[in-house]
């Protein structure tokens, strides 16, 4: 569904992504974790368009990315960080901008405006919004086009109890009906409750690539070890204790328990 192969990104004299390879199988829900500046967003901004690679190829449901930007763009959808829209637009008038660029019928906005409590705030301007109101629009959003490929670049950030509930409980939805999703995440939670893989990045390479409950309780053991340090007090990187991330070849692919062809 997403192969990204041999992407090279980097800004300035700094690379944030190094040769990377990825293959997102249909109907996978993907958590891509890592520290700030592993490459995650940047991964996820390649691969909608939003930073051109500097080698290497991206293929969405068999669209190059690079050769048909629109065909390969169609076929997924993607949420932010932080998502700016029109300040002077109401809610309604955002979702109907959105619902005509991506060719969907208009009923698609009254079904937003209730799935993800916006219903009271339809016709309010975007500019007056709560920053919580504004990431619960960027979810309806997300929702508008019925596609094969979701990602989301972190989802829960920002929003209360009641929205992330809402929002991780249609992601789910999305996930049982196989469709694909690939997000990024801090909140080992977010990890629990929808992925089934984990990818692990670290400098813009895969380090850890398993099983979704395997792989996140190793990760948890890891930034255990970054905040609190070994029991002699000394701080670990964490990558490189056995029990915490397999071992990887030095063509960056995973050796040891959870690995993964």
């Amino acid at each position: 569904m997403l192969t990204l192969t041999g992407v090279t990104k980097s800004f300035g004299d700094r690379r944030v992504l190094d040769r990377l390879d990825l293959d997102i199988r249909a109907g996978e829900s993907t958590a891509l974790l890592g520290a700030n500046g592993s490459g995650k967003t940047t991964t996820l901004r390649c691969c909608v368009g939003l930073a051109r690679v500097d080698a290497g190829q991206i293929r969405v449901a068999g669209c190059d990315l690079a050769r048909n930007p629109q065909a390969a763009r169609a076929r997924l959808s993607y949420m932010a960080q932080k998502t700016t829209f029109p300040s002077t637009l109401t809610v309604r008038e955002t979702l109907a901008v959105v619902a005509k660029l991506r060719r969907v019928a208009p009923a698609v906005i009254d079904r937003e405006l209730d799935a993800c409590g916006l219903r009271a705030l339809a016709d309010r301007n975007v500019g007056q919004l709560s920053g919580g109101e504004r990431q619960r629009l960027a979810i309806a959003v997300a929702f508008v086009p019925d596609v094969e490929l979701y990602l989301f670049d972190e989802p829960s950030a920002n929003l209360d109890p009641v929205a992330s509930r809402m929002l991780f409980a249609r992601a789910r939805r999305l996930r049982d009906e196989g469709r694909t999703l690939l997000f990024t995440t801090h909140v080992p939670a977010d990890v629990r409750h929808l992925a089934t893989r984990v990818v692990v990045l670290r400098d813009g390479r895969i380090q850890n690539d398993g099983a979704g409950a395997f792989e996140l309780k190793r990760y948890e053991r890891m930034l255990e070890r970054d905040l609190w340090g070994d029991d002699d007090g000394r701080a670990s990187d964490g990558y490189h204790h056995d029990d915490c991330v397999s071992a990887v070849d030095r063509d960056g692919r995973l050796r040891g328990p959870g690995a993964v062809a």
